[in-house]
C-alpha cells in the first residue's frame, strides 16, 4: 500500500487532529514510500526495531514514539541518531499514536480493558482537546471490591500491582485510564464511579485515594497499553489485508 494511502487510512480511523496531545501523532519517520509489513509495540525502542527487521518489516506503529516528544530536540544524533539511521538503513517507517489510541472507542486502550472487564454504559472521560481519553462502564450487578481486585488481575496478564481499597465496599462503576491516568481520579469520583483502574501511579496518589476514601487498583504503565496497537494491528490485516504483528517487550513500570 502507498504509505500516503496508509497515513490517510489511519489518520481517519484514530482522528489525531481531534487530541490536544504532547507528542507527535502519525508519521514520525518515512523512509519508504510503500507498507507491506508491519509490526506493533507499545514503545519505540530497539528492541522492537529489531523485531521489526526481522520480520521484514518495512512499518512500525507504536503508542509511545520515544524521541518525538515535546521538549525533545530531535536532533539527529546519540542514541536518537543511531535508531533513525538504522530505520532509514533498513526502509522502515515510524507511525506513533498516543492519546489516540487510549481514547479511541473502537481499539483505544482504555475501551478495550473495559470490555474485558464485562464493564456496560461505556462513556468518555477526561477530555483532551475534542476528546476524551479515559472511559467510564458499569457492571450489570455490583461486585465486591475483592472480587473486583480479581476481575482487573483476569484482564492483565501480570496482575495488579497496587489495590488501594479505601472507597465503597462495592463496585459497580469503574473509571479507566491507562498508562499515568490517575489525574482523572476526581473527575471519576464526581461522575459517581466507586473505583479507578489505571497503570502506574505516583507517591501522592496513595495518600490521595486513602483520604478521599476511594478505590484504585494500578497494573502498569505498558501492560495497561498492550491493548490498542495489538488490536489496531489486528484490524489493518483485517481491513487492509496488509501483515500486521503486535511484538510485546515487556516493561514492568
Amino acid at each position: 500500500m502507498n504509505i500516503s494511502d496508509f497515513s490517510g487510512w489511519l489518520n481517519d480511523l484514530l482522528e489525531p487532529h481531534a487530541f490536544k496531545d504532547y507528542c507527535v501523532d502519525g508519521l514520525c519517520v518515512e523512509a519508504s514510500d510503500k507498507v507491506t509489513k508491519i509490526v506493533t509495540g507499545v514503545s519505540f525502542r530497539d528492541r522492537l526495531i529489531d523485531a521489526a527487521i526481522e520480520e521484514h518489516a518495512d512499518c512500525i506503529i507504536v503508542h509511545h514514539p520515544n524521541g518525538f516528544w515535546q521538549g525533545e530536540n530531535r536532533v539527529l544524533v546519540g542514541k536518537f541518531g543511531e535508531r533513525m539511521r538504522r530505520l532509514m538503513q533498513n526502509g522502515i517507517s515510524l507511525y506513533g499514536y498516543h492519546l489516540p489510541l487510549d481514547g479511541h472507542m473502537e481499539i483505544g486502550n482504555n475501551v478495550l480493558i473495559a470490555r474485558a472487564l464485562g464493564l456496560e454504559k461505556l462513556e468518555g472521560f477526561m477530555r483532551e482537546g475534542e476528546r476524551t481519553v479515559g472511559v467510564v462502564g458499569e457492571f450489570a450487578e455490583p461486585v465486591s471490591r475483592e472480587g473486583f481486585v480479581d476481575l482487573a488481575c483476569g484482564v492483565f496478564e501480570h496482575g495488579v500491582q497496587h489495590s488501594l481499597l479505601y472507597g465503597s465496599e462495592t463496585v459497580r462503576k469503574v473509571a479507566i485510564c491507562s498508562g499515568s491516568g490517575a489525574s482523572g481520579i476526581e473527575e471519576a469520583i464526581s461522575l459517581g464511579c466507586d473505583a479507578f483502574i489505571t497503570g502506574e501511579i505516583k507517591e501522592a496518589v496513595p495518600i490521595a485515594v486513602e483520604e478521599l476514601g476511594f478505590n484504585l487498583v494500578s497494573a502498569g504503565h505498558h501492560r495497561t497499553e498492550i491493548f490498542g496497537v495489538r488490536a489496531l494491528a489486528k484490524k489493518v490485516e483485517k481491513e487492509l489485508g496488509i501483515p500486521a504483528r503486535f511484538v510485546d517487550i515487556d516493561n514492568e513500570i
